[in-house]
Order: structure tokens, then C-alpha cells, then sequence
């Protein structure tokens, strides 16, 4: 058996591409539903549970979780399920306290920064809308990359010889393109339907998705189940030597020192979840669509079994990978080898979709694909219309003098949403990851994370929270850029020519970047307090 063997056919293609069809026609029915920008924005803020759970879960089941997820549980193995785990505890903490989500709602805010303003300052709320619009196409950085990714591996796809015949002799472009032709064709048909319909549309596809992606993920795991066995999952911890504690910083299943989670790396992902989970945009947006402070709650507390799932049944696919190419050897060589190979687009996040294309027949193998680009789609245009909102309401229109109306709103919007759909296409075709993509995602979110907790958390509950405060929180985030992994590189190289005598990794520098912001916070808004607080 050859590593790119797969059973994806002729008719799985039809299937996948009669669900894309689907999707531009969804688009263009949905725009002559928008009239105005509460409507493109938030769908007139007239969600209710069921749907507003349906959408929400459609989003955050991306396929970006799903390959990171399953990148974890090939990685990490059954250690990895303490995210699951965090996830599904906070959703309950803010579900049945409304911590955060209820009164955030009760402003009657159409985005996070549009509450900066109403708390702070102007000024307040443009920085704040950089600094979240700056970390957000950052995080979203490799979503493109990890969709392609997945379809490379799961159809088997290879670069026809004329395409790269084609590179050299017009380009003397000698990489290959397939990759990156396949990530510009995914995002240009997500620019479509979002561009054209707002939330509406957003909305529409992702109930769809929720529907096809949660059954694939149902019948997915059954064939992994069945192919592995519960003793090949018994296995990986005993003679595979599977990674199983969480607390412990060495990964038994890997050749290197350190490279464990242990108490810090899970100390700072508990911190990042807890605010991405409350504040994160994408899903903030749909708590803001919602009808009422109520309602937003509720979402929260209904999301735990979904959300729990949409993290613990991708590990459990990552697991099984692991177990497979452990048991095919000659296979799990061959995958080690793409992976050694210099400009090999193959990484550890390739291990379930290959796994995944030799274990579920044809025609079953196209639905589940059709899903998981669902779940590609659902995600990006929720993400492109968050941050292309932001643009247009909290930054162009506060710099402007005259107000601009609903529909000038909407032309800024789409703009928006095509400049930040190349920005990452672009970011996407070159930046290599040096750690997994779910840290890579964890640090790039700290940059807006660290900042927003304080300033919103602050504004809501404490009285003596002012703009100086709020400018230097923000401010603060900044240093989570740090914990990239060549900023760590640069860091520890810092620390060894001043003979400090230790060295630094990602996690530390994350928690540094919310204890800076939470610190500049404090100290600001007491040495330097609002008006309306001295009086």
C-alpha cells in the first residue's frame, strides 16, 4: 500500500462539487435579503437558541479544528483531550453565570469595540479594532493552507506534469503549485457568498453545515472505531508508547526532551480558552445577534456537548491515525519520509486525512469531504465578515467627519472582506509553522486576547476602569507576538548573549502578555482615572 493511496473517486468529486454549487447559489439568494447593516452584520439581531446554537456550532466546527485537533491527537495522543475538557468546563462556568456574555449583551453592541467607545473613548475603540483586526488575520493565517491541506491528502492529489512544465518554462518557478492554486480556489469561492450575503448568508450555510458536518463526524468516528479496535486504541499508550498525562512535560511518543504540555503550557491554554471562549469575535458575533441577554446566555450553556464534541472526536481520528501508521509500518515510514523531505508540503497534519482516505468507501468518502469543506467555509466567512465588520464600523467610521450610511457601510465591508481574503491568502502561501497549528492559533490570539479580557471584563465590573487603562491593557497584547516560535528563537538567543542563564518557551511568554496587559490595566486606571471617576 502506497501512503497516498486513497478511495476517493470520480463520484466522490461530483458530490463535493455539487455541495459547492450549493453554496454560490445559497449567496446569491441571500443578498437580496440585506438592507441594511444590522442585517448584513448580525441578521437583524433576531437569532434565536436553536438557530443561533446551530450557526455558532457551525462555526467553530471548522475544519481548521478539525486538522488541528486531530493534529493534537496524533501528536499528543490521549493527552491532548484536556482541551475538550477545559472547553466544556468554561462553557458551563459562563452559561449558568452569564459571566461576561449577559451584560456584554445587554449594551446593545453590534462588535466588541463598538463597547469600547461606549465605556472609554474613541480613541479606545480604534485601537482596539487594529488590534483585534491585526491578531484575527493573523490567527487566521494558515486556515487556508490546513484546508488545502486536507484536500491534497484525502483525494490523493498530485500536480499534473504540464502545471509544473507550465511554472518552469514561464516562471522558472521549479516549487509546486498545486497546493497554493487549491487554497486560491477555496477562498475565492468563500469571498463569493460572503461578499454578496452578510450574516444572512453566513447564517443559511452555516445551519447547513451544521447539519452535514455533525452527521460525517458521527459516521467518521464509527469507521475509525472500527478500523483501529479498542484494542489498537489500548495499544497506543501500552506498546506504542502513546503520550497520556497531560502533567507530565515529556511526550513518550516522540524522541525529543521537553516537548510535553506539563503545567504551564496547560495553565496559559486554560487562560487563552477561557477568554477566547467569552470574547473571541467570531463567536462573540453570534452572542451579539442574539434577541436578548438571556438568550446569549443560554447559547453558552447549550454549547457544551457540541463544543465538547467538536474537540474530542478529532482527537479521537488523530489517535487512530497514530495507532494505524504505527501498525502499517511500511506505511508510517513513508509518511515520516514526506514529512523529512525538503519543500514536502506533507506535516502531522496531513496524518488524518490520509489515514481517513483509506478507510471510508467511495461515495461515503465524497459526502465526508463535502462536509469538512463545509466546515472550511463555515468558518472563514463567519471569520471574514467579523473582522471586515470591525474595519467599517470601528474604524473607518469613527475617522470619518460624515457619518456614512447603510449602504456606503456595506460597499466598505465587502472591501474589506476581499482586501483581508487576499491578505491571508498571501500570509498562508509563504509562513511555515515551527510548532503545531493549534499553538500557532493559541499565541496569535493572545495579541487581542490578552488585551480584550481586562478592558471589557474591567469595564462591565469594576467602576474605576478608565481609558488610560484600556489603552495600555491593549497596548500589552502586543507582546504575545513574542511567543511565535522565531520570536522565541530571538528571545532565548537575547538571553544567552546577556548570560541571564535560562531560557524562555512559548507558553511563559503568553501568560507574560495577559499578566502585562492585566497589570497595565490596573496601574492605568488608578494613576490615571476618567473625568467621570474623579467627580
Amino acid at each position: 500500500m502506497n501512503l497516498y493511496d486513497t478511495n476517493f473517486t470520480a463520484l466522490d468529486w461530483g458530490i463535493v462539487v455539487a455541495y459547492l454549487v450549493i453554496s454560490i447559489f445559497v449567496g446569491i439568494w441571500a443578498n437580496k435579503f440585506v438592507g441594511n447593516i444590522a442585517g448584513y452584520l448580525v441578521a437583524g439581531r433576531t437569532l434565536r437558541i436553536r438557530l443561533a446554537l446551530a450557526t455558532m456550532t457551525g462555526t467553530e466546527i471548522g475544519l481548521v479544528t478539525v486538522m488541528y485537533s486531530s493534529e493534537l491527537g496524533f501528536v499528543q495522543q490521549y493527552a491532548s483531550l484536556y482541551l475538550a475538557l477545559y472547553e466544556f468546563l468554561i462553557l458551563l462556568f459562563v452559561g449558568l453565570s452569564g459571566f461576561v456574555v449577559y451584560r456584554l449583551r445587554q449594551t446593545n453592541v453590534m462588535t466588541i469595540p463598538e463597547y469600547y467607545e461606549q465605556r472609554y473613548s474613541r480613541g479606545v475603540r480604534i485601537l482596539g479594532a487594529v488590534m483585534m483586526v491585526v491578531s484575527g488575520v493573523l490567527n487566521m493565517g494558515l486556515f487556508l493552507k490546513a484546508g488545502a491541506l486536507f484536500l491534497v491528502s484525502v483525494t490523493g492529489f498530485t500536480e499534473p506534469a504540464w502545471l509544473t512544465d507550465f511554472m518552469v518554462a514561464t516562471f522558472d518557478y521549479h516549487e509546486p503549485v498545486g497546493l497554493k492554486l487549491i487554497m486560491t480556489g477555496l477562498l475565492l469561492l468563500v469571498l463569493f457568498y460572503t461578499v454578496l450575503g452578510g450574516m444572512i448568508s453566513v447564517v443559511i450555510t452555516d445551519l447547513i453545515q451544521f447539519v452535514v458536518l455533525g452527521v460525517g463526524m458521527v459516521v467518521v468516528t464509527g469507521f475509525v472505531v472500527n478500523e483501529v479496535g479498542i484494542d489498537g486504541f489500548s495499544e497506543v499508550v501500552t506498546q506504542q508508547h502513546g503520550y497520556f498525562d497531560p502533567t507530565d512535560p515529556d511526550n513518550p511518543s516522540t524522541e525529543k526532551a521537553a516537548d510535553g504540555i506539563g503545567p504551564i503550557g496547560m495553565t496559559a491554554q486554560a487562560v487563552v480558552l477561557f477568554v477566547a471562549l467569552m470574547l473571541w469575535p467570531a463567536g462573540a458575533s453570534r452572542m451579539l445577534a442574539v434577541k436578548s441577554s438571556e438568550v446569549a446566555q443560554q447559547l453558552y450553556l447549550w454549547s457544551t456537548i457540541p463544543f465538547l464534541a467538536r474537540r474530542a472526536l478529532p482527537v479521537l481520528w488523530g489517535v487512530g491515525a497514530f495507532a494505524f501508521f504505527a501498525i502499517n509500518v511500511e506505511l508510517g515510514q513513508q509518511l515520516q519520509a514526506a514529512m523529512a523531505e525538503p519543500g514536502s508540503d506533507i506535516n502531522t497534519q496531513a496524518a488524518m486525512p490520509l489515514f481517513l482516505a483509506k478507510i471510508i468507501p467511495t461515495g461515503l468518502l465524497g459526502l465526508v469531504t463535502a462536509g469538512m469543506i463545509a466546515a472550511f467555509m463555515s468558518t472563514h466567512d463567519s471569520y471574514l465578515l467579523c473582522w471586515s465588520g470591525v474595519i467599517t464600523q470601528d474604524i473607518v467610521a469613527p475617522l470619518r467627519k460624515v457619518p456614512l450610511t447603510d449602504q456606503q457601510r456595506i460597499f466598505v465591508t465587502r472591501i474589506a472582506i476581499v482586501v483581508i481574503g487576499f491578505a491571508l491568502l498571501f500570509w498562508g502561501l509563504w509562513y511555515e509553522v515551527s510548532s503545531d497549528l493549534w499553538q500557532y492559533m493559541a499565541v496569535t490570539g493572545t495579541v487581542y486576547l490578552a488585551g480584550v479580557f481586562p478592558v471589557v471584563a474591567g469595564g462591565l465590573y469594576w467602576k474605576r476602569s478608565s481609558s488610560v487603562g484600556a489603552y495600555l491593557a491593549l497596548l500589552g497584547g502586543t507582546s504575545g507576538i513574542l511567543a511565535l516560535g522565531p520570536c522565541v528563537e530571538s528571545v532565548n538567543g537575547f538571553l544567552a548573549n546577556v548570560g541571564a542563564g535560562f531560557t524562555v518557551n512559548d507558553s511563559q511568554l503568553m501568560m507574560s502578555a495577559f499578566a502585562i496587559s492585566a497589570i497595565g490595566f490596573v496601574v492605568g486606571s488608578l494613576t490615571f482615572p476618567d473625568r467621570k471617576d474623579v467627580a
